[in-house]
This record gives structure tokens, sequence and C-alpha cells, in this order.
């Protein structure tokens, strides 16, 4: 961006109510300022950071030059670019929220807005990387741990590492010590790639050749080089059929065109597996970006993208919130999980979905957007059979390791309860997880629930133990030392297991439900030797949290994965022979719209970790209901024929996504005053709503009706497909609510 000439008065968008207010503030001397530009100010004696919208030759003829206050520095320069903010406006216009509130939502974390005293620009700190030392003098012996490492090391570009990527694989340090002592790594310290943050190779390193494809993965990605400006693939590939590998060509021949790439993912579980074959394939080329890094490493990659040259095109890989780095000549975005909800924000607004926004950036900048899944959404179906939304599909119908699909085995509760059996586990699965060991496999076992069990009740009157703060059950929890506590998912409340109930004094209290450490509990008690690990909230939480313990898994040092949804989303797992389902019931009756679609997704890619190796896979499903359709849409594997039959039932009944929805959410610290303020704004809005051809629902009582201590309404609004929402501007929406109830508003929710 061309910058004007020491411009001495400067209009600066500061955060001064929800949409920010624009101060007057003179430019120092020594400074050469322009519009895009990040400066550092103070407003009301408060350290802010603001953008520069105006630069001015004379101050506004309403204002002493005397009393206007200087900007104090520049925090970045030309960091938003015109067609970027042009970008954020639209998506600002489409979630119904203001510009200066989706700004601060796209920008780097504290760089817009009230600074904290922490440092925003520190320079990278230098890493201790290892290198694998091939026959070392003597060649000492390794124990069969350090060989693991060795393998591994071997696999990496330049055979060589950083000690954090390394212990985050599950190797301690003392491993490492001693491997070096007996002369195998060699330690030296490198910036992080490219200078800017990440576990990057060296820009020496040998790096990973393309693999070969099949027919199908040279068709489909031939179809995607073949798009020229702007267009839309959805990559329909049975799990285990490559698509990774198309993305990683797909991304290399956008590198070698000189336009960069961005590669997202649904969540931050799945990064480190993505990432791993990127940096081997791209090397320094590969720039990182989620909410698990550090403010600083986030920062850094931000403005690596912005002081990116016209020779240093780059390949982003991230989650959600990646979808707005400001990535210049942006050749391709893949979403890959396309159907996954985790790319929908529903909290804090903007709401926005990341597929939306990358088909606006495509839009924007000629770029080729490509939507892979083993079962795409309803909506991208949708979309490839419309002439007036054309998007093109790709197939890819077969494994690349050539086994078939895992049959699915299902397992009729109601017979195992007939026949005397009340465990948690049914004696066809007992029976099948018994043999992992000798044969030399792995499985995965699916738990609808983290914890030990869901709910704790009196058996003598029946009262549920709740959250003194949101309307759920309180769920047990076992601690390492053996004991038991009660915990809320929702506001994180702990309390300890009372001995006598708070309604009746009972003390017969019995835990219903069962969750990955219940069901950890039963497997280590039935199945003596079984080694095991647990896959949830709870146990990633920390940095590389899930890098560590998929490494442990895939290392070999567990037979069974015991996990929640988590398990089902992406992994590659080639041990893994056996995908089980504990509990499907407790997924098949969610309240909502699309609870077989997301029950159907969830159960496919579960069964879909089962036999991506060698070996052939197996799924085992518990269920009440066998003859459900999504469980016998299971067995048969057509997913295709379920979306036809569930699109049909939407046409018919004129739901989602052929109308369109969006939910208002409110939400105080009384009861009745939330209810009357929704009641008042349903009110307010009804004769606007109707007039548009749509319908309002409500006011009602949200699903969960109070979380931490705040009392939660909605009204839901229904109108036809495409159409503006009728609503007049947020700030008009926000007046006329009672002092401490606030509002979120929510266009095109997943869960209805």
């Amino acid at each position: 961006m061309e910058k004007s000439l020491s411009p001495l008065w400067l209009q600066v968008w500061v955060e001064a109510g929800r949409e920010g207010r624009i101060f007057t503030y003179r430019a120092p001397a020594d400074l050469e300022l322009a519009a895009g530009d990040l400066v550092t100010l103070r407003l009301r004696g408060r350290p802010q950071i603001g953008l520069v919208v105006e630069t001015l030759a004379e101050p506004p003829a309403d204002l002493d030059p005397a009393v206007i206050q200087p900007v104090e520095g520049l925090h970045q320069a030309a960091a938003v670019d015109p067609r970027w903010q042009a970008l954020l406006q639209e998506v600002a216009r489409h979630c119904h929220t203001s510009l200066f509130r989706t700004l601060k939502t796209a920008l780097p974390p504290g760089w817009l807005g009230q600074r904290s005293g922490r440092s925003q620009g520190q320079r990278p700190r230098h890493q201790l990387w290892l290198e694998l030392v091939e026959n070392p003098p003597g060649s000492p012996p390794l124990t069969s741990r350090q060989q693991q490492l060795h393998e591994r090391l071997r696999t990496c570009p330049g055979s060589a590492a950083p000690q954090g990527t390394i212990t985050a694989w599950g190797f301690s340090r003392s491993l490492l010590q001693a491997m070096a002592a007996k002369g195998w790594l060699r330690s030296s310290q490198r910036l992080p790639a490219g200078g800017h943050g990440g576990h990057g190779g060296s820009s020496t390193a040998a790096l990973e050749p393309p693999r070969a494809l099949n027919p199908e993965q040279q068709q489909a990605l031939g179809g995607i080089l073949s798009a020229s400006g702007h267009q839309e693939f959805l990559l329909w590939g049975v799990t285990g059929a490559g698509k990774t590998e198309v993305y990683l060509q797909a991304a290399a021949a956008c590198l070698a065109s000189g336009r960069s790439a961005l590669l997202l993912t649904p969540e931050i579980g799945l990064i480190p597996q993505l990432l791993d074959r990127c940096r081997a394939r791209f090397g320094e080329r590969i720039l990182e970006f989620h909410s698990g890094l550090s403010e600083r490493a986030r920062i850094a990659a931000w403005r690596r993208c912005l002081q990116a040259d016209s020779d240093t095109a780059l390949i982003a890989v991230g989650t959600r919130s990646a979808v707005f780095l400001p990535l210049a000549r942006l050749g391709l975005v893949v979403l890959d999980e396309e159907h996954d909800s985790s790319y929908k924000q529903d909290s804090p607004m903007p709401c926005y979905h990341a597929r939306e926004v990358a088909r606006l950036r495509c839009r924007d900048a000629g770029a080729a957007l490509v939507l892979g899944s083993a079962t795409p959404s309803l909506e991208t179906w949708l979309a490839c059979r419309r002439l007036d939304q054309p998007a093109r599909l790709l197939r890819l119908s077969r494994r690349i390791s050539g086994q078939e699909a895992a049959p699915v085995r299902v397992v009729d509760l109601r017979q195992e309860l007939a026949e005397g059996h009340r465990r948690l586990i049914s004696r066809p699965l007992m029976e099948r997880i018994e043999r992992l060991q000798e044969r030399g496999e792995q499985a995965v076992v699916l738990v609808p629930r983290r914890g030990y069990s869901s709910f704790l009740s009196c058996r003598s009157c029946g009262e549920v133990v709740e959250c003194p703060h949101c309307d759920v059950a309180l769920t047990v929890h076992r601690l390492r030392d053996g004991s038991q506590t009660l915990r809320c998912h929702w506001c994180g409340h702990r309390q300890a297991l009372t001995s006598r109930c708070g309604s009746c004094g009972s003390t017969a209290f019995k835990p219903f439900g069962a969750g990955t450490q219940r069901v950890m509990e039963q497997l280590e008690q039935e199945l003596s030797g079984l080694r095991l690990l647990r896959f949830d909230r709870d146990s990633t939480r920390g940095r590389d949290g899930h890098r560590r313990l998929l490494a442990r898994f895939e290392a070999g040092e567990a037979d069974v994965l015991v996990g929640t949804q988590m398990l089902a989303k992406g992994m590659d797992l080639p041990r893994v022979t056996l995908a089980a389902v504990l509990a499907a019931d407790g997924l098949l009756h969610r309240p909502d719209l699309r609870a077989s679609e997301h029950c159907l997704q969830l159960l496919l890619q579960l069964a879909g970790r089962a036999g991506r190796g060698e070996r052939p896979g197996e799924v085992i499903v518990q269920t009440y209901l066998p003859d459900h359709p999504v469980i016998q849409h299971l067995i048969d594997g057509r997913y295709d024929a379920f979306l036809e039959a569930e699109l049909q039932l939407r046409r018919q009944a004129g739901l989602v996504p052929f109308s369109r929805a969006c939910l208002l959410r409110l939400a105080g610290p009384s009861g009745a005053a939330t209810a009357t303020a929704t009641a008042a704004l349903a009110e307010q809005l009804r004769p606007r709503v109707e007039q548009a051809g749509w319908q309002l629902i409500g006011p009602a009582p949200a699903v969960v009706a109070r979380v931490a201590g705040r009392y939660r309404w909605q009204l839901l609004l229904h109108g036809p497909a495409g159409a503006d929402l009728p609503l007049p501007p947020e700030a008009e929406l926000r007046a006329g609510l009672s002092r401490g109830v606030s509002l979120s508003i929510d266009p095109d929710p997943i869960e209805l």
C-alpha cells in the first residue's frame, strides 16, 4: 500500500462500544502512517491498538489541535488491506454484526482494541533441534524404545526435528539424553521455520517426493488443476481413499504457480498428522495457525503472511480461525472433513461458518475451493446438483490399501439383556477385544460421554444431582487416587460427592450411564493385561496433548483407545482393525433437525478408522434400536441413499437447506427478566419478520435453559432459502434490552 508523506492527522478506529468509534489523533513527525496501519494509542488513559482509516492534512474544523492526542507508535504496518477489509465487511453483513467486531475476531489476539500488559511482538526464540547420527563410532546398541525414535526421525526431513516436537511424540528427555550420550543424536540451535514460529524443517533438508496416485486420485487431481479462476469441488472419498495426497499435490501445483494455499481441518486434534505430512513435503513453506498455539506464535504466523514477498508463496495449515489469514495470491483453499460442525462458530459473535468465508475468499481471489469428506454435508451435496450453484463432484470410491470397507456387526442389546448379560460391553465385543493382543492389532472404542458416569441419582426419591449454576446433571469423574468427584461439562463447576441426598436424605445413590473412565475401568477389570489409553477432552489438555497421546497409541503403547467423538475425526491409524460404538442410542435421539445426519456421519467416520492398513477391519455397534434407519444405512454403507432420503424429507417439509434459519439467543442473570426481554423483542420484530415472508417461532427457553448462572431464551426465525435476514441493525436490536441481558445472533445455525 502506498503511503502518504508524513500525514499530520489521523482518523483512528478504536474500541469504544460494540461497533467501535472513530477519533482524531495527531501523527508523530517521525512516522509515516497510512490507512490500514495499526497504531498504539491511549483512549481515556487506557492503552489501545487502533486502526488508521484515513489520513488528514488538516484537523477537523470542530476540534482544537492543541487538545488532540498523539498516537504513541506503529504496531503493524499495512495490517488491513482494502480487499481483505471488504471481505470482512461481507462476513459482517452475512452474520448481522458490526465490522469492528468482525475485525477483532479475524485479526490476531490483542491486535485491535484494549491492550493487556503482555508483549505483542517479541522476537522468535531459537529452538533446540536434534538430528539423527547414522552409524556413530562403535554403533552402540539401542533399546527398543530408542529404536522407535530412531525409525521415527529417519522419516523426518533431514532426519531432524525440534526437541519439543520429539517430546510431543511421547519420548522423554532422559531417553534423548541417553541417545545423545551414545552418539546417536546431535543438537543445534535453529530459528523456527522462516524465523516466524512453528516446528519447521531445515531449508536444506531433503523433502518427501509426491506419492504415486491411483487412477481415481489422478482424475480428481486433474479436475482440480484444470480449474480456471474460481471453481468449487466436492471431493467425496471413502475413508482411507487418499484425499490428503490429492490435497498435497494440488497445493504443490499451487506453490509452483507462485500462489499460496490454505488447508483447513475442523479440530486441533487433527492438526498433527496433517502438519507432519505437509512439513515432510514442503518444509519451511508451511505455516501453522490455530487456537492451540501461543499468542506469540499466532502473531508471528500472521506477520509472516503480511511480510511474504512476491517470490514466497506459503501453505497455511489450521483450524476454523485460519480462514482469515492474509495470504497473498491465494490459489487454493481446502476444507478437509467439510461436514464437521466445528467449522461453524456459534459463540461469540460473529457466528460465521468457515466454509462460507472460504467461498467468499475464493470468489474474490479466483481460487479453487475443495471440500473434502467421506460423509459430505447435505448442503454441499445439494450444491453439486443445483444449476444455480454449481459445484463439481469428484469421487474416490476405493481405499488406497485395496481393503474393502469394514463390515458392520450390530449387537442387539435387548437380546443381551434377555439372556442375562447386563454389562456395558457386550459379549461379542468383549470376545473381539480379547483377541487383539495375540493378533498384534488395535481397536478404537467410542463412548458418547467423557467422565465416569453420566449422572448420579438417588435410588430412593429419583432426585438427580445437578449443577447449581446450569440446568444439567453433574457428571461423575474418577480421580487418579481412585476417589470420585462431580463436574459440570458446561460451566466447569466441581463439587465433592455427598453421602446423602439433598432432597430426601437417603444414602442410596447410584451412578447411571457410562463415560470413558468407567469403560476403561471395566475393560481393565475383565481383560487383565489389556493396555488402554483414554482420548477425550480431559486426557488431551495442555500443549500438544492430542499429538502426544496419538503418538503413544501409534507407537504401540496401547491396544485400545477409548474416547469420545474426537476418535472419529480423520485419524489414520494403520494397526486399528476394530472400531466399536458402545451406546449408539444416545446419538440417535438428540432434539435437533440434523440429528440423523450428524449421527450417521459420526458412525461412518468411526467405521472408517478400522482396516485402513494391510489387515481387514470390523465395526461393532451396540444398540437397543437395530432397526433404526441410521443403523440400517450404516450397515449398507450407502451414504448417498441416506442423503437422497433426507433431501426428500427436508424438501417436503420446507426445512433447511430448502429454507433459511436464524437463532436469536438471549441470556441474563434473572430468568424472569430474560423471558420478558425475549417476549418484548419478539413483539418488536414480528411485524417486520412476517412482512418479509418469514416466520418467528418463540420465545422459548433454550434446550439447556441455564448455564453458569445465566438463564437462556431464544427466538427462531425461519424464511426463504438465500433471503437476507429480516432484522434491524444489531445496535437497534440491543437498544431495547434490559440491563444485563445479552443477545447473540446466529445465522444459519448448525443445531436447531
